[in-house]
């Protein structure tokens, strides 16, 4: 009877409500873990779902990705997920052999919706500050106050460190020096739907000889995630940030004539342009996740690299890796607490 009550105990101290700010891959992992170790876990997101930047277009009959392209695998933990979504249908390999090329069958964000299913999630909500409460943090956004014990940020590191400095939290010297030194390169995306499919060579994707500010093209029809032509431009950082602050019309024109430029004349039914401020971090951290010296605030994301990984930039399984270690972290911290209460 003791020994029932201590676990009544334990699993009442686990039931520690932590908050997690930013719904894309690495926010989602960690929900997902913190979740089976106990935790009462909810997800802020202010887009209108989650993905981050596993992003998912319609255009009218078809469907584009105009976030990640594709994602490889080089841990084991991300090859035991690969397995269980090739087995379930949910992705395939597009390409390669050494390292594959795999996509998520009827576009990236409808991975990550998969994966997301059972959290909960408050969409369209934008968290302005975050203030401390006793030991309890709280977010604040237009109209809702929620309080948690933790809170993890998964955000951009500069929107992170944004957020961060908006807020009455005491953040020392040295949690100004790690955060403030980060920055990123935008990109943008021209979403073109054709009259024709054009040929892009046997995977159609064309990321090299391209026109000067291109950075690839992608065919969502030869990738097979899209039943009518619809193609992705993606501009590169240095193109796309002396245009960042031009009119998306003008914007997209131009990107429309470097694509006629590369391709010859193509018919186009629509045109669209997504912009990414925060695509690709020029700067890494050489840890997983970060934690506040005076909060039990984490920071995690594609940015926040294992120290054993070897590629040296952000992409999409940094951003697991990332949640699955802060989860870590965040479950070891609070056992920690109640071990030494």
């Amino acid at each position: 009877m003791e020994m029932q009550q201590v676990e009544g105990e334990v699993r009442m101290e686990q039931q520690k409500r932590i908050g997690i700010i930013g719904g894309g891959l690495a926010g989602v992992f960690a929900a997902r873990q913190l979740m089976t170790e106990g935790y009462a876990v909810e997800i802020i997101e202010k887009s209108q779902s989650v993905g981050g930047r596993m992003a998912t277009r319609r255009i009218d009959e078809g469907t584009a990705d105009h976030g990640a392209v594709f994602f490889t695998v080089r841990t084991d933990e991300l090859a035991q997920e690969v397995d269980e979504w090739l087995e379930q249908g949910l992705i395939r390999k597009w390409f390669g052999d050494d390292f594959p090329r795999y996509v998520a069958v009827n576009g990236m964000n409808q991975l990550v919706q998969s994966i997301a299913r059972g959290i909960p999630v408050h969409l369209n909500e934008q968290v302005e500050r975050i203030l401390a409460e006793g030991p309890a943090l709280q977010t604040t956004a237009a109209a809702e106050t929620r309080t948690y014990d933790a809170i993890l940020l998964t955000a951009p590191v500069p929107q992170a460190y944004d957020l961060l400095s908006a807020s009455p939290l005491m953040l020392v010297e040295s949690d100004h020096a790690r955060l403030g030194k980060v920055t990123f390169e935008p990109t943008f995306v021209g979403l073109f739907e054709l009259e024709k499919s054009p040929d892009l060579g046997e995977i159609g994707l064309l990321d090299d000889g391209l026109v000067s500010g291109m950075l690839k093209i992608v065919n969502n029809a030869q990738k097979e995630v899209s039943a009518t032509p619809l193609l992705s431009v993606y501009m590169t950082g240095d193109w796309s940030e002396v245009w960042y602050d031009k009119g998306e019309d003008e914007t997209l024109a131009e990107i429309e004539r470097l694509l006629q430029e590369q391709l010859g004349p193509v018919q186009l039914v629509s045109k669209q342009l997504k912009r990414w401020r925060y695509a690709q971090a020029r700067d890494v951290f050489r840890t997983p996740y970060l934690k506040l010296e005076q909060h039990p605030l984490w920071l995690a994301g594609d940015a926040f690299l294992d120290p054993q990984d070897t590629s040296g930039r952000t992409r999409v399984e940094s951003a697991v890796i990332s949640g699955l270690r802060v989860a870590s972290a965040m479950d070891a911290h609070f056992k920690a607490v109640l071990t030494e209460q």
